[in-house]
């Protein structure tokens, strides 16, 4: 058996000499292995249980130095090695593809807590975020809304008793100016004349409040064309308001006129204080209703800013959730590639680690020193039963072995043996 031992050891070269090629190494390999079969089996007289035991030592011997063989390590590891640096590559890049949501999810993560936190700073500081608004625009609609309303009533109970009284009301010579001016059943009694009357009656304080609103609407546009229109529309509604104080005076003067009174015309409308009382009480409170709407309508439009950037940015945080969901969606198969490459990546690094024994090599030497051994029964047994005998058993146990240490295929490179951590 010391000759096993000594079946690998092939003697270290200075640098400066030749070596001999690898294909000579392997032929004086095998030589040895074929001697050393034919001498331990011609010495053990081809007894079976001397092979068993002979074939592990070769093989424990030759394990051994396969192990120790750097530079054949190192050619049967080179593909895994190679397997493993494309891996690499691979982990690499989906780290980098990670690392680049990550960012994204991050900085969406930043803008929702900014645009939470302009949510909050927007109610006390709207000037920062919204150009021409007003600190306070709430507080001041609601108290503009608090005046305008008792006017709009007003406005109505005015236009809808003067329209009656104007173009459908029979006066009472004894009633006074301010009852024939302000009927409190104007519409009701506007619609027992007929619903037309209802009608026009009812809806006439809207085309003043109407004006009004257009009133609003041009101021919006600083240009002479605007500022001529806003003029037109306040003599319109003067006119309006002189034609419903002339019709009420004339009616009131006709039930007061003596013969010698002479016929009722403007002059004498002009020169009446109920004239432009009535113009005055309906006019008067018009503009005033309209630069109370038109104060309204500016704070509102303030207010209305302030809720158009909280409505933006909570639409802009509910998109950056949506986007957040995707790259989530996207990261998740990601990270089940990394930790598939980084597995597989473990799994080599332990091949390299540990060692490869390479049944191609061994199977090759192997073969010679059976073949030494079946030679010397060969050689040295006359029988022809006898050397039969040794010979079927020998192989049985020569199956066995490979069987046994799963290197019965050549075309199988090599058995991995990892490093376990």
């Amino acid at each position: 058996m010391s000759a096993l031992k000594k079946i690998f050891s092939i003697k270290k070269k200075p640098e400066s000499a030749v070596e001999p090629s690898k294909e000579d190494d392997v032929k004086k390999i095998k030589l040895t292995f074929f001697e050393s079969g034919y001498g331990s089996s011609k010495q053990a007289e081809g007894n079976h249980m001397v092979f068993k035991a002979c074939l592990q030592d070769v093989y424990m011997d030759y394990k051994g130095k396969c192990r120790e063989d750097e530079r054949l390590q190192n050619s049967l590891k080179e593909p895994y090695i190679q397997e493993r640096s494309k891996y690499e590559i691979e982990l690499k890049k989906r780290r980098t593809v990670k690392a680049i949501l990550d960012e994204s999810i991050a900085t969406l993560e930043k803008k929702i807590q900014l645009f939470k936190s302009e949510i909050v700073d927007v109610r006390h500081n709207p000037e920062k975020y919204v150009e021409d608004v007003d600190k306070k625009p709430k507080a001041q609609f609601y108290l503009g809304l608090i005046v305008l309303i008792p006017i709009t009533f007003y406005l109505l109970v005015f236009y809808i008793s003067a329209s009656y009284s104007a173009f459908f009301k029979t006066f009472d010579p004894n009633a006074t100016v301010t009852a024939a001016i302000f009927d409190a059943n104007a519409l009701s009694k506007a619609i027992e004349d007929g619903w037309l009357e209802g009608v026009f009656v009812a809806t006439i304080p809207f085309a003043f409040m109407g004006l009004g609103y257009l009133i609003h609407m041009f101021q919006k546009h600083k240009n002479w064309l605007s500022f001529v229109k806003i003029g037109t529309l306040f003599v319109v509604t003067f006119i309006f308001d002189a034609i419903l104080a002339y019709q009420i005076e004339k009616k009131i003067y006709d039930f007061d006129k003596t013969p010698i009174s002479p016929p009722f015309d403007v002059g004498i409308a002009l020169t009446s204080p109920e004239f432009w009382g009535i113009i005055f009480a309906g006019f008067v409170v018009y503009i005033i209703w309209g630069l109370v709407f038109d104060f309204i309508m500016k704070e509102y439009e303030n207010f209305d800013r302030i809720k158009s950037f909280i409505r933006a940015r909570r639409e802009d945080i509910e998109n950056a959730h949506l986007e957040i969901n995707k790259l989530i969606g996207k990261i998740n198969p990601i990270k089940e590639e990394i930790s598939g490459i980084e597995g597989k990546i473990n799994d080599l690094q332990r091949t390299i680690d540990g060692f490869i024994f390479s049944n191609k090599h061994y199977l090759t030497y192997h073969a010679e020193y059976v073949k030494g051994w079946f030679l010397a029964i060969a050689d040295n047994f006359d029988s022809l039963k006898r050397r039969d005998e040794l010979l079927a058993k020998c192989k049985e146990e020569e199956r066995k072995h490979l069987e046994e240490h799963e290197i019965a295929d050549e075309s199988y490179e090599g058995r991995l043996y990892k490093l376990i951590n």
